[in-house]
This record gives structure tokens, C-alpha cells and sequence, in this order.
């Protein structure tokens, strides 16, 4: 979580959206533990249950526009029940929005481009959105490959788990880079961290696909 502080406007691009009494935007915030979904707005933290009517609305025509999403979370199960309706807009919130950052998810009433925020590396949001760098979406390999870098693997480790030749690597090492705009590894990984990839590292799965 970045810094941040309410006292000053002069700051308020490093600041969690939503932080600032002055601040109408909303930052949708998933709990890990329940995946549930809590938001940000005008200062202060929210329930779900308080989101307005017309929020809660954009939110469910944003779910049933999204048929994938609509199919895996149609058949999402706790304690063993299907879930109603109104959770499975929330799962839906939580898996598109749960990450927590200085971007505003909800603009004037307005949802902005999902997050790269997943529950846990195979989470099964990725049967319904596609993780992108730089704006760029990337293709499976492509994550497999910057989360094993995440990891601190080496190349030539990466390379024969995804049962490739260093040189197939390498090319697709450099398709990567070009998506996200850097020259280095280490550049890669920077910007990886600041848009939300490897939010899952040490958490043990609790969702099955």
C-alpha cells in the first residue's frame, strides 16, 4: 500500500483513491480472507451494502454483460450452496477491482479498466479478463513467464518449464518488454509490481476453478 495522507491536496496523486473528504471516486478494496468488498469514497471506508443503487447497478450491468463471468460465477459455491445474485456481482467486484492503488475504479459513476488483481496465481478471474501491462494484454505464456520472474527464476529455469529453447525465450522475453515499453529485466519487473502482478505471493488458494 503506498503512502499516504489526508491533509493536503498537494500529494493526493500518491494517495489511495477515494482518501481525500473531497474525493467522489470510488476505490473498491477486496478483502483476501472472504472476498468480500469494501470502497473507498469522500475520506472514509464503506461496506458493500453501502454502495448507492445507481452504482450497484453499473456494477450488475457491467457482471451481465461479461458472459464468462457470468458462467464461472453462476456456478461459484460457499459452504457448499450457490451464492445469490447480489454476491456474485460482489465476487465479481472483488475479482475485477480488489486491488488497492491510487487509480480511481469508479470515476463520476463511471467503471474504469479492470485490475491486474488476482486472488491467487491460477485465479479463476482469468477465465473472464485478461491481465494486461502498460495497457498491452498479455497472453498466458506471458504471464506464466513474468510470474516466474516475480519468483527470482532464472531464464534457462523458465524456459525448460515451459518446454522451450532459451532462443524461443528470449523472443518472447522481448515481445514482452515491448509491451510494457522498458529495456531491462529489472525495468520489467518494476512496472510488473506497480500494476498489481504478484499481489497473491504467499497466500495459500482458497478458491477452486
Amino acid at each position: 500500500m503506498k503512502n499516504k495522507s489526508t491533509t493536503s491536496l498537494q500529494h493526493s496523486q500518491h494517495l489511495i483513491a477515494g482518501l481525500l473528504p473531497e474525493d467522489s471516486n470510488i476505490e473498491f478494496i477486496g478483502i483476501w480472507e472472504t472476498m468480500e468488498v469494501k470502497f473507498i469514497k469522500n475520506g472514509r471506508s464503506h461496506d458493500w451494502s453501502e454502495l448507492s443503487a445507481k452504482d450497484a447497478a453499473t456494477l450488475t450491468n457491467a457482471y451481465n454483460s461479461n458472459q464468462p463471468a457470468r458462467f464461472v460465477l453462476s456456478k461459484f459455491k460457499e459452504n457448499g450452496k450457490s451464492v445469490s445474485r447480489s454476491r456474485q456481482v460482489e465476487l465479481y467486484t472483488y475479482f475485477m477491482y480488489g486491488g488497492t492503488d491510487n487509480n480511481p475504479d469508479m470515476i463520476e459513476g463511471v467503471l474504469q479498466e479492470p485490475e491486474n488483481y488476482r486472488h491467487s496465481r491460477k485465479c479463476i478471474s482469468l477465465k473472464f479478463k485478461t491481465l494486461k501491462l502498460d495497457g498491452n494484454p498479455l497472453k498466458p505464456r506471458e504471464v506464466f513467464m513474468l510470474d516466474e520472474m516475480l519468483k527470482d527464476h532464472k531464464n534457462l529455469v523458465i524456459a525448460m518449464s515451459m518446454g522451450i529453447s532459451e532462443s524461443t525465450f528470449a523472443q518472447h522475453d522481448a515481445e514482452l518488454k515491448k509491451k510494457a515499453n522498458v529495456h531491462s529485466k529489472p525495468a520489467l519487473m518494476r512496472k510488473a509490481v506497480e500494476q498489481g502482478f504478484g499481489q497473491y505471493f504467499n497466500r495459500v488458494s482458497v478458491v477452486s476453478s
